[in-house]
């Protein structure tokens, strides 16, 4: 990813950039999860049949599903480009979260620079909440000015943020952050407000609950460990670059700020930002999210139903499958408006490519060739009776250990394919796999 922004020089580029590298080298992964689902679906009526006679019978069960497994029959195969999926999400929404360590990677230049402009950064922001509400501003003015050792608490007056309609009920304030916070501001309200935070935000405190709320919700991401810290503190420095006016930062420090602010920007949407459900440009990417999620399990499902025709009589199997399918895009839909834009735009942007690798795998590799394929492993694979003559066998099991051949032809005696050994097993693999290749050549072609 890193390396990818510093060639196109926006972060929505290197994501989809990113994606696209992600799908194709996935996508051999991608062939052998339909080969899996095909295989494991030929051994379904098998699965549910020990499951049925064992049922009370745990230790026998897995026995019986060990033997299935020796067979070729793998439960998770089919889990691993899912799991891949996973694995790199959350490693893009690390680098959406922390943009100076993975992008611009301002400790290269100064270690210790990243912890720094957090520090400002909750400065500034506790600045633009205190600013934001007239009357809590002027309470701290009063005390700072005052320099008193008086108790904070008992020296800021009673104070209610709350409104009356014309019927008397309370209704309550809405809370306005401040849209721009000079560096004298930052400094001395909100360096005030962090040396003084726990006073400021207890019980006792007359701050408006409005603003105790604000100040917890802003030290709780910029608290140590938080990943929201780092891009919390980003957008902070878009809106007001002159409160991180600092001489411990160098320069350079400075310039990649104002980089990395510009270069999150994508089509004109603040990929830091977090979408909500406001009517806003940034609504755009959980509506695309959810969009082509859902069209990617349509696709995802018709192929599943010409790669396993069998599914369609199983009722549980379908129901699931079915359940799957609505389930999907809505978590895409979810997790869009939990997480940063870029982390949502990277969800929808692989999707895209999703329905583009399942449409060339229909095209190139299509179910009837898929399950033909399954079908000959399959029988490959079953305890079939293999003829050995005891010089044979004995040359076989040498050849195992010290890797020499035999020319001898098997003969006459018998011996189940459960029963070889790890080569025997191969040479037979390798054998019954190339006729039915051949076979699947001369139907389908290349």
């Amino acid at each position: 990813m890193w390396v990818l922004y510093l060639l196109v020089k926006n972060f929505g580029v290197a994501v989809i950039l990113f994606t696209l590298v992600v799908k194709l080298a996935s996508f051999p992964l991608n062939i052998k999860q339909q080969k899996n689902m095909a295989i494991s679906q030929l051994y379904a009526p098998r699965v549910q049949e020990i499951q049925r006679k064992y049922r009370n019978n745990n230790q026998k069960m897995q026995e019986e599903m060990s033997k299935l497994q020796k067979e070729g029959y793998n439960p998770m195969g089919g889990c691993g480009p899912m799991i891949v999926i996973m694995v790199i999400l959350f490693g893009v929404i690390d680098v959406v979260y922390k943009p100076m360590t993975h992008l611009e990677r301002l400790d290269w230049v100064e270690k210790g620079s990243i912890e720094i402009v957090k520090e400002l950064g909750a400065e500034a922001e506790y600045a633009s909440v205190v600013l934001g509400s007239e009357q809590d501003k002027q309470l701290i003015l009063e005390f700072i000015k005052d320099d008193s050792t008086i108790n904070i608490t008992a020296a800021l007056p009673q104070y209610v943020s709350t409104e009356t309609d014309k019927r008397g009920n309370e209704i309550d304030t809405k809370l306005v952050y401040a849209k721009h916070v000079t560096n004298d501001e930052r400094e001395n309200i909100g360096g005030f407000v962090a040396d003084n935070l726990d006073a400021l935000i207890s019980k006792n405190s007359r701050l408006s609950f409005q603003v105790k709320d604000a100040l917890k919700s802003i030290s709780t991401s910029y608290r140590k460990g938080s990943l929201y810290g780092e891009l919390a503190a980003v957008q902070m420095y878009g809106t007001s670059p002159d409160a991180f006016r600092d001489e411990r930062l160098k320069p350079e420090i400075y310039t990649k700020l104002d980089t990395l602010t510009e270069r999150i920007i994508f089509l004109g949407l603040n990929l830091g930002q977090r979408p909500s459900l406001k009517f806003e440009p940034l609504i755009i990417i959980p509506i695309i999210s959810f969009i082509f999620s859902a069209l990617q399990m349509y696709i995802t499902s018709v192929i599943q139903k010409k790669t396993m025709p069998d599914v369609q009589q199983n009722a549980q199997a379908m129901s699931s499958m079915k359940m799957m399918y609505v389930i999907a895009p809505v978590f895409s839909l979810w997790i869009s408006f939990t997480v940063p834009a870029g982390a949502g735009f990277y969800w929808a942007v692989s999707y895209m490519f999703g329905i583009a690798q399942s449409i060339a795998t229909y095209k190139f590799w299509p179910p009837e060739k898929i399950r033909a394929e399954a079908l000959a492993k399959q029988k490959a694979r079953a305890d079939f009776v293999v003829k050995y003559t005891p010089q044979q066998t004995k040359a076989l099991e040498t050849s195992e250990t010290t890797g020499e051949t035999s020319d001898e032809q098997p003969m006459a005696e018998e011996k189940k394919f459960s029963e070889l050994s790890k080569r025997q097993k191969d040479e037979v693999l390798k054998k019954r796999l190339e006729e039915a290749r051949k076979r699947m050549d001369e139907k389908y072609g290349d």
